[in-house]
């Protein structure tokens, strides 16, 4: 009985570190290629430019982000970004990505809030920000 209990504290450590490998998937799970497109258009935003003329076009946009208020990057891999703006009174959370595909020079990029029915134009004016300080 005495070595039976070590077995199984093994078997417990063996199947909670499986378990948690699904419930929090490592970064290179993320859909670095093509975005999710918007399910509700009310509070989310995609656009694709391309960048044919700007020098390190992925490079630059991450510049602008880590310079938002409100603005943290939780995630880079790759020429892949995902960062979480927050609003100032209410202090929603917002989901911010960026994707670069080097092949097309095309940079995609999604706003999305969390919450709620509308954004009240939030989301677009977030991404009409990045695009005019990058074009």
């Amino acid at each position: 009985m005495s070595c039976l209990i070590p077995l199984l504290m093994k078997f417990l450590f063996l199947a909670i570190l499986i378990c948690s490998s699904f419930l929090f998937p490592p970064s290179s799970f993320a859909s670095h290629v093509g975005l999710e497109p918007c399910v509700e258009i009310a509070h989310c935003v995609r656009e694709e430019w391309e960048v044919n003329y700007i020098d390190k076009p992925f490079e630059e946009i991450k510049s602008f982000i880590e310079n938002t208020p409100r603005t943290e990057i939780v995630e880079i891999d790759g020429d892949y970004l995902h960062a979480e703006a927050t609003s100032k009174w209410m202090k929603y959370v917002d989901d911010l990505e960026v994707s670069f595909l080097p092949e097309s020079n095309i940079l995609l990029i999604r706003s999305e809030s969390r919450v709620g029915e509308s954004d009240l134009g939030v989301n677009q004016k977030r991404v009409d920000l990045l695009k005019s300080k990058m074009f």
